[in-house]
């Protein structure tokens, strides 16, 4: 048989391949794992380098679930992104606690219970603040995109996760993906980061952002009635279990496990009321609000304990009826929002002044703003908003028709600026 001579060119280009590329793996690993875009490390930081970390934010179910890893906080902050842009954890009734804001922007609360079991079981935790909006128990936005159960390191039945995380860490720290992202981290070190270091949105980047309050409140509220409100339903079309399940299992282990748990509505805007109206919504926002405190009072009688306090900040009161300037007023500044969904972290301040008791010199509650939840207040409670609402209705029919206009937009094309909120 005849043998063809390999060619020596070929031969030394092999050579060169074979010893070239574990060098470059080696190297790019290296690269990602300096830099690292996700902070999932805890160092070195390096101003110039890698101190602003972008992909933190756009990463931050994985990067968040790695952070209460090397934080070990005894006090987390769950909830979705009204929660992440409004809530300090830095506030004075929590010094001396090791703190971590694990709100996730679009999360549900199927996603908080799993951050919730994934923290306890990491370490055991002391107190927790969740805050609770009607479109996170929208069944069909359960499981986000970028969710994934093998970060966690229990499984949602409690059952320790049985995975490699070297394995996973070297597969994150390899990808084109981290390449891609450590790139953008050395290119972007000017710009101001996203989130802080305990997890929180920061809230100088939202300044930055920030072109016209009523522009964002429109933007907000209409992609609201015609997407993130839209066929909202606590269960599947099949009737299946419904998403209250993921609250009633969270109250379970803080009962269980002696968590000191706080609950409450978030304070969103009153046109963000208006646009929940609009979607069709109020009966079923009332009907929540009705399940939350029947959950909470039968699961802690279950466990032989006292209910949590759960507070309602929504409605109609001094901080939630703030004028909104007028459309191409790009000078004045709201005091308490950045649009009809988020508030700012002066009014997630006051909020924590209330469910902590917390009294300042330097600021006061007004008063009304936030109410303890119970089955012998609920039904006036929910009264005293719908007379509340005509009130504000009346006094405002500009902002209504404005809101009632964008329910028959929704065949139009989105404007650029029309961004999907990120409760």
């Amino acid at each position: 048989m005849k043998h063809t001579k390999e060619h020596p060119i070929f031969r030394s280009y092999l050579k060169f391949f074979v010893i070239a590329i574990p060098i470059i793996g080696v190297t790019l690993i290296g690269f990602n794992r300096l830099i690292d875009p996700y902070a999932l490390y805890g160092g070195p930081i390096i101003e110039g380098v890698n101190a602003n970390k972008p992909a933190f934010s756009s990463h931050a179910y994985m990067a968040k679930a790695i952070a209460v890893q090397e934080m070990m906080p005894s006090t987390i902050f769950l909830g979705s992104s009204r929660g992440e842009r409004g809530m300090d954890p830095i506030h004075p009734a929590l010094d001396g606690e090791k703190k971590y804001n694990l709100s996730l922007s679009g999360s549900s609360i199927y996603e908080a219970l799993r951050y919730f079991q994934h923290t306890h079981a990491i370490t055991p935790l002391k107190q927790v603040v969740l805050g609770l909006g009607l479109r996170q128990f929208k069944h069909a936005d359960q499981v986000s995109p970028t969710f994934t159960e093998e970060r966690l390191s229990v499984s949602v039945e409690g059952a320790a996760q049985n995975k490699n995380w070297l394995s996973a860490d070297l597969a994150v720290i390899a990808s084109l993906d981290s390449i891609a992202a450590s790139i953008k981290t050395l290119w972007k070190q000017d710009e101001t980061p996203e989130l802080l270091l305990h997890g929180e949105y920061n809230p100088q980047r939202l300044i930055e952002d920030m072109t016209n309050h009523r522009a964002d409140f429109l933007s907000n509220e209409k992609s609201y009635i015609n997407s993130s409100y839209k066929d909202f339903s606590f269960t599947d079309n099949k009737g299946g279990d419904s998403t209250l399940n993921h609250y009633k299992k969270l109250l379970a282990t803080a009962y269980r496990d002696n968590i000191d748990l706080k609950i409450f509505i978030y304070p969103c805007h009153a046109r963000q009321w208006e646009a929940l109206s609009v979607a069709g919504l109020w009966s079923e926002w009332e009907q929540w609000k009705r399940q939350l405190v029947a959950l909470n009072e039968s699961v802690a009688a279950g466990q032989g304990k006292s209910p949590f306090a759960l507070w309602d900040f929504s409605g109609y009161n001094h901080y939630t009826t703030e004028v909104v300037p007028a459309l191409g007023d790009s000078e004045t500044a709201m005091q308490w929002y950045w649009e009809s969904s988020h508030y700012k972290k002066e009014l997630g301040d006051l909020v924590l002044d209330q469910i902590f008791d917390y009294h300042s010199s330097e600021r006061k509650v007004a008063d009304g703003f936030g109410v303890k939840l119970a089955s012998e207040n609920i039904s006036d409670h929910l009264e005293k908003i719908r007379q509340d609402r005509q009130r504000w209705r009346a006094s405002h029919p500009n902002d209504v028709s404005e809101i009632e206009a964008l329910k028959k937009t929704k065949h139009k094309p989105l404007d650029p600026r029309d961004r999907l909120p990120t409760d």
